[in-house]
């Protein structure tokens, strides 16, 4: 059983006194029903759970429901089971299936008998038509594959390594260099393997079997693909296009997203809703340029320049030849490895809640990324996968310009922690501690859409040795 940060979320929404319904999004199998299911049982004298994929009775009794006693008779009968006021949990997996059914969601809540969850993958623009979305009786959660640090704790990363990590980068001290090493090797083979639970498992219960691992990661591929053509309705052959596009995009000196590889002709305008698409289910990450690195960025981001990332890094390294996963695995200097790189720090920065966005000067170059800050400033942020990592022009431009107001600059790199002025160099592994070095609270590997808040610390429990896989 892989321990997952949204278990932690779930327990407050529990504990809450705002009684919503939980809804949870994400691309598909990033371990959404395997978690409800998990937290459902351990905490509810009844747990009742219904897919509407696999369930077609189920989906077309429960659009029909007339009102929420109607609702609740038709989930005993098609469950079987009676529930227990206040000790029940409905949940309504795969409900892209049959959106709708979101709009009872209000006067479920407001019944009262039971607690409502809803989950729905790749779910793209599919909400977007429902004829009255509950807003106000719905608590929104977004989830994302695993982060590096559910990793570590897959894989038995001791707490106290990772505290001493942790206490590293905020108080600007250099790991230990045995610490350091096993985590860059950790890191490799996170780049490898990636975050998808099913894969992580495989993985896991292969004691590394990478070429298994590999085969596993091409079927969900291919499933993303078939998803696209069943969701994605009449733009299934445009989304597909980007979606084929994604890792030759990644491969370029800039990484940004060029709109004439797909079409000739094409402008952003055209296109949006299908960028949109993957970004909604959960398949793709998507970060705008900004004229201007300054808080709060969305005020000068430009959605029509950007670049485009895969949500999983294990995913988009089997869209590779398999000479890319031995490389990144082995650390090879061939092939240069910075788009895969800055794949997995976009993956870890949206885990966190964290918009994304860079920025691009003409004269000096780009800064991979930039987030806004705790303090009301912008942060930018470089990832260097080479052993030159001291070189960044266009992060010294952004913190040399005064009336940007920038005071630290980040560069995650292969190096060790270290401190230069105002930039602070920190290990490609340790993107999972930006938050405390921040001073944001810790990230959960998920997000609010009803909410902008962030989850808090307190982050990993339970020793054990620091190992290698």
């Amino acid at each position: 059983m892989l321990r997952r940060k949204i278990a932690a979320e779930l327990e407050r929404w529990l504990k809450s006194t705002e009684q919503k319904a939980l809804f949870i999004t994400g691309s598909r199998q990033i371990g959404k029903s395997y978690s409800i299911r998990a937290f459902g049982k351990a905490n509810h004298a009844t747990y009742i759970e219904l897919n509407l994929m696999e369930n077609r009775q189920a989906k077309d009794a429960l659009l029909e429901a007339r009102d929420a006693d109607d609702f609740i008779s038709r989930v005993t009968l098609l469950s079987g089971k009676p529930i227990a006021p206040g000790k029940t949990l409905v949940f309504i997996d795969e409900v892209q299936e049959a959106p709708d059914i979101m709009t009872m969601a209000k006067f479920l809540v407001e019944d009262g008998r039971c607690r409502w969850a809803f989950s729905g993958s790749m779910l793209g623009t599919q909400f977007k038509g429902v004829r009255s979305y509950p807003v106000g009786y719905v608590h929104e959660l977004r989830m994302f594959p695993l982060d590096f640090e559910e990793f570590c704790w897959a894989t038995g990363v001791s707490e106290g390594a990772r505290q001493t990590i942790r206490d590293a980068c905020i108080n600007e001290k250099p790991i230990p260099g045995y610490i350091h090493d096993t985590m860059m090797a950790n890191f490799r083979t996170y780049t490898v393997v990636g975050g998808m639970p099913e894969v992580v498992q495989r993985f896991l219960d292969t004691r590394g079997d990478l070429a298994s691992v590999r085969q596993l990661q091409s079927e969900l591929n291919e499933q993303y693909r078939r998803d696209i053509s069943k969701y994605a309705s009449g733009r299934a052959l445009q989304v597909q296009s980007i979606y084929d596009q994604l890792p030759i995009m990644l491969e370029g000196e800039h990484k940004r997203f060029v709109l004439n590889s797909i079409d000739p002709k094409a402008h952003y305008e055209k296109y949006q809703r299908d960028f949109v698409w993957l970004v909604d289910a959960g398949v793709a990450l998507k970060a705008d340029i900004v004229t201007e690195p300054k808080s709060p960025l969305l005020k000068t981001a430009r959605p029509s320049q950007f670049k485009l990332y895969q949500s999983d890094t294990g995913m988009l390294m089997a869209r590779y030849p398999v000479g890319v996963a031995q490389a990144a695995y082995l650390d090879s200097k061939e092939p240069n490895l910075g788009g895969i790189y800055e794949n997995v720090v976009a993956q870890q920065l949206a885990a966190q809640n964290r918009q994304l966005y860079y920025y691009q000067t003409k004269k000096r170059g780009e800064v991979d990324f930039v987030v806004d800050g705790p303090d009301g400033t912008a942060v930018p942020i470089e990832v260097k996968s080479g052993s030159y990592y001291h070189a960044h022009a266009a992060l010294g431009h952004v913190l040399d310009t005064a009336e940007y107001g920038v005071r630290l600059g980040i560069v995650f790199s292969r190096g060790n922690v270290e401190r230069n002025g105002a930039v602070l160099y920190l290990p490609l592994y340790a993107t999972w501690a930006l938050s405390d070095v921040l001073g944001d609270s810790c990230a959960e590997g998920m997000s609010w859409r009803s909410s902008r808040s962030r989850a808090s610390p307190g982050c990993g429990k339970g020793a054990v040795p620091l190992s290698h896989s």
